[in-house]
């Protein structure tokens, strides 16, 4: 087995040496296959990159929220202000709290952008329950199913971004 093994092995490399020896052509990089303008194609993807980035320090806020939330509805009720939850607002997006009697909602949205990003903190029969989203426009209804608080329709969950917490 170990001598097929070897055989295996020195069959790829020789065909990779053949390869270089014959100066066989590579595959043309990305940017330049297809009719697509390399320019078109640096701006789309630092577009994709700043959206992801973007999506990254909502969803870290949105956790922050959710879990002070959580915490400081023990403590005696949601709070509408994110000074009091040690929570800064991000300068490059619009943030808006909204408190009710049992529930309390962080909505952000990116100047400029088309994505909308929101956390919600509801107490189900003294519970706290909350989940974070994304979508476009204003979220609707958040409805409940197997207890846990979902996406309202047409939005989905952001992942969670909170560092994982390393064994002392």
């Amino acid at each position: 087995m170990v001598i097929a093994a070897r055989v295996g092995l020195f069959a790829v490399l020789g065909l990779i040496g053949a390869a270089g020896l014959l100066d066989l052509p590579l595959t043309r990089p990305m940017t330049s296959r297809g009719r697509v303008d390399t320019g078109e194609f640096l701006v789309e993807l630092n577009a994709q990159e700043a959206l992801m980035d973007q999506r990254q320090r909502a969803a870290v806020l949105l956790d922050r929220f959710v879990g002070a939330e959580i915490t400081r509805y023990f403590w005696g009720g949601f709070s509408g202000y994110l000074d009091v939850l040690g929570i800064e607002k991000p300068e490059d997006m619009e943030a808006t709290v909204t408190l009710e009697d049992q529930s309390v909602q962080l909505l952000l949205g990116a100047q400029g952008g088309s994505e909308t990003y929101v956390a919600r903190v509801e107490a189900i029969d003294g519970v706290p329950r909350g989940v974070v989203c994304r979508g476009e426009g204003t979220p609707g209804a958040f409805p409940l199913r197997s207890s846990r608080l979902t996406c309202p329709q047409g939005w989905a969950p952001l992942p969670n971004m909170r560092p994982a917490s390393t064994p002392g």
